[in-house]
């Protein structure tokens, strides 16, 4: 889990070596499965109104209750369902409805929500309009300008009384392939251990779920109801995407430098 620097820029440790995968719990039970199988439902009726036999014969029940499955054996390798992962499944099913139409003429591109007078709008229709707007950022960032640093980002080693090195990254603004922004607001300073030889400084676009609704005995008691749009910096052997690097460096009889070979990708010389 990132661990915070201040707000917005968290900090992703990497183990050098690989570390064996601690033992998880058993199966959550069919109450969970359940609770995944009614949220795929919600989110599907309202960007597919027109399925109107939900029986437990009917075949989009049983893809449902497939994907719920599968939902349910992510959560038996990984212990808990983060409410992230909540966030991610209702907007994977809102793009497996979206799929379901794909051979509609005229329909084919990117989409947005049509409203109109009568029209009800809900927590998915309202996802909808925010995920079209923020596609189109990412097509225009990557279309347009490519991935890189836009400005600041240089990295620097700094020693300390005791010789020790310190790896500072300078505030700026980048883009990721992706095509999110990233902005770091400050300068960060990051201690390189047990590293080897080498290692890339990597940035990359993070979301973290927060502020859960309070406990009131509703269904919606504990849903996060802001999403962060913050930032990772690491220290890693290798570039793990969807991070990217900003700087390699090297160690010599335990003193760290950047390698000056390293070219830092930048927006303008990165695009197709």
């Amino acid at each position: 889990m990132p661990r915070l620097l201040y707000p917005g820029v968290y900090l992703e440790e990497t183990e050098a070596q690989v570390s064996p995968i601690p033992g998880v719990s058993t199966s959550i039970g069919g109450a969970a499965l359940q609770a995944i199988s009614a949220e795929f439902r919600s989110a599907v009726k309202t960007h597919a109104p027109e399925w109107t036999d939900q029986g437990e014969a009917d075949p989009g029940v049983t893809l449902l209750e497939l994907f719920a499955f599968l939902g349910e054996s992510l959560l038996f390798g990984t212990n808990e369902i983060p409410e992230r992962g909540r966030v991610r499944a209702r907007r994977a099913a809102v793009a497996l409805a979206a799929l379901g139409h794909a051979s509609e003429p005229g329909c084919g591109g990117l989409k947005r929500p049509a409203y109109f007078s009568g029209r009800l709008i809900d927590a998915g229709t309202l996802a909808a309009e925010q995920d079209y707007h923020r596609e189109k950022l990412r097509r225009h960032n990557r279309g347009l300008h490519g991935y890189g640093v836009v400005t600041g980002l240089a990295v620097r080693i700094e020693f300390t009384d005791s010789a020790e090195s310190r790896v500072v990254v300078e505030p700026g603004y980048a883009i990721d392939p992706s095509g999110e922004e990233i902005c770091v607001p400050r300068a960060v300073t990051l201690t390189p251990q047990g590293l080897g030889d080498s290692a890339v400084v990597t940035l990359r676009f993070w979301e973290r779920v927060c502020r859960p609704l309070p406990t009131a005995g509703d269904a919606s008691a504990g849903i996060p109801s802001v999403v962060e749009e913050a930032c990772c910096i690491g220290l890693s052997p290798a570039v793990v995407a969807p991070a990217f690097p900003l700087a390699r460096l090297l160690s010599s009889e335990g003193r760290w430098r950047v390698d000056p070979l390293f070219v830092m990708p930048r927006v303008g010389t990165t695009g197709s």
